[in-house]
């Protein structure tokens, strides 16, 4: 009897490490969301990050100096490095992820996670 039980335990034991593995979110999901950067400088930048298929769509709101001032959104799509927490946007610009912060930062860029109603607020006042 007893050992019908360790072969029904050790089975079940299998059976959850199996499902378990199965439960992993699919790479750059970290990256995926609203973002917001404010240096001091000037108005506040404002990231949306989307899954486009297996690569991404980065789009930056930011305030522009040149021609027509004021707010200008682009998007670019965005790709993953070889490592799990570096996106290349637009083939040379390279964003980590800092897991402890929750922010994105890259050369010019650090901005942290935000709402989505967050980010729509922030939208709606430019």
């Amino acid at each position: 009897m007893n050992r019908r039980h360790f072969i029904v335990a050790a089975g079940a034991t299998a059976l959850l490490s199996i499902l378990a593995g199965c439960k992993t979110e699919p790479k750059g999901e970290k990256f995926i969301g609203h973002w917001f950067s404010d240096n001091g400088r000037y108005p506040p930048t404002l990231v949306h990050i989307e899954r486009n298929d297996d690569t991404f769509l980065f789009t930056e709101t930011a305030w522009n100096n040149l021609g027509k001032v004021g707010y200008r959104s682009n998007t670019v799509p965005a790709t993953l490095n070889g490592a799990d927490n570096i996106l290349v946007v637009g083939d040379r610009t390279h964003i980590a992820y800092k897991e402890a912060d929750d922010k994105i930062v890259s050369d010019n860029l650090k901005a942290r996670r935000i709402t989505e109603a967050e980010y729509q607020a922030a939208i709606s006042k430019q």
